[in-house]
């Protein structure tokens, strides 16, 4: 199951990532295996129309043209 939010931030990508990472530890999620099942996944799919690239998050998302629930939002 997926779902979306829009949001309007001052953080910078990276700072965007730790808060989400941050929330996402608050609400018990473990990462046990890479890619695996997980209670909670907050993900930065698009920032403005910006392209960004580091170790830590690549924006657009790399996988989003595989996700409907992403897909179908942007469509409407």
């Amino acid at each position: 199951m997926g779902d979306e939010a829009y949001v309007s931030t001052s953080l910078e990508p990276e700072e965007l990532l730790d808060l989400l990472q941050g929330i996402e530890k608050d609400l018990g999620r473990v990462k046990l295996i890479d890619k695996g099942p997980r209670t909670v996944d907050l993900d930065i799919v698009l920032y403005d129309d910006i392209q960004y690239a580091s170790e830590r998050l690549t924006v657009p998302h790399a996988l989003m043209l595989e996700r409907e629930f992403v897909l179908r939002p942007l469509c409407e």
